[in-house]
């Protein structure tokens, strides 16, 4: 496993972590949060929610925690408010809200293209946001932290996954995507955003370099969820998400080893979680702490997360 991250702060990993439900937590308040906007990066203002623990030092960690697809930023702070508290990790969630970034097309797949399918430059795509958004809370908070994890949950894990397909981000440290719907595949053989062809890098390597962890609730087996996708390409990769999210880090995997190319993924199985972002956020709160998973091994094998709380 690679060498804890964190410094004293792994110590913490194997404390007991909360478990609580979802249910009517839209339009909350979140006790002890903050929120900042960023605005003139390259694209629409983005506000950030953000829980910044007590009492912790200027160069504590920050996770940022993309949202899924109904832009509920609120939510998913306040199912991640203890684990901050507790960790002592910084958790901002920024609110990609559908006014700003409308449609799958601004958010999963990152504004990449205009409406009429032409490239806008980098610096326009909404997964060019992070690097601002981290500068602008740096200023805010007066923090010293020089870098950065990434972690999405549904169509949270689209935006991630898809980043760094193409590149990451400069002082990013780690990506998980969990829960995924479909999947940027590292084909030619599937167009954009499905897959290379048409899309703006030539193949996989960069991403297959930029260190992420595949996180599958095993029991988000659902082919009937409401939130599914179904385009033709995305039923191609499985009948739900455990399924797809295997088969795109298998064929992944595949892929890296027959053409020789650096490969820094991880995948993490967590047992009886299903399509529920609190319930992977427990494991990917570990991995912050702990450092990440052994790299390469097939899903089948991979680490499995524990959630249980007692």
């Amino acid at each position: 496993m690679r060498r804890c991250l964190l410094g004293g702060l792994c110590a913490l990993a194997l404390a007991v972590l909360p478990s609580f439900g979802t249910a009517g937590l839209e339009g909350v308040e979140v006790p002890g949060s903050s929120r900042l906007v960023v605005a003139g990066w390259g694209g629409p203002d983005i506000r950030l929610w953000y829980i910044r623990p007590p009492g912790s030092p200027s160069d504590a960690p920050v996770l940022f925690v993309m949202h899924g697809v109904g832009r509920d930023a609120d939510r998913y702070l306040l199912e991640w408010r203890e684990l901050a508290l507790r960790s002592g990790i910084i958790v901002v969630v920024p609110e990609f809200s559908a006014e700003n970034f409308p449609g799958a097309e601004n958010y999963n797949f990152g504004a990449v293209f205009d409406d009429a399918g032409r490239l806008r430059p980098r610096a326009a795509w909404s997964y060019s946001s992070l690097e601002p958004m981290f500068d602008a809370l740096r200023r805010e908070e007066k923090l010293d932290t020089a870098r950065y994890w990434l972690f999405g949950h549904s169509a949270g894990a689209q935006f991630v996954h898809r980043l760094v397909m193409l590149g990451g981000g400069p002082r990013m440290i780690a990506a998980m995507a969990a829960n995924s719907g479909s999947y940027m595949m590292p084909s030619k053989a599937e167009r954009w955003p499905f897959g290379l062809d048409g899309a703006p890098v030539d193949d996989a390597r960069a991403g297959f370099a930029t260190p992420m962890v595949v996180m599958l609730g095993d029991a988000d087996n659902d082919p009937a969820h409401r939130s599914l996708p179904r385009q033709e390409a995305a039923m191609r990769q499985g009948p739900n998400r455990f399924a797809r999210g295997r088969h795109f880090y298998d064929t992944a995997r595949r892929t890296a080893t027959e053409a020789a190319m650096p490969f820094d993924w991880s995948c993490v199985v967590v047992p009886g979680v299903a399509h529920d972002n609190a319930g992977m956020a427990r494991s990917a709160i570990r991995l912050v702490l702990s450092g990440l998973p052994p790299v390469g091994r097939d899903c089948a094998e991979s680490v499995r997360v524990g959630v249980k709380t007692d």
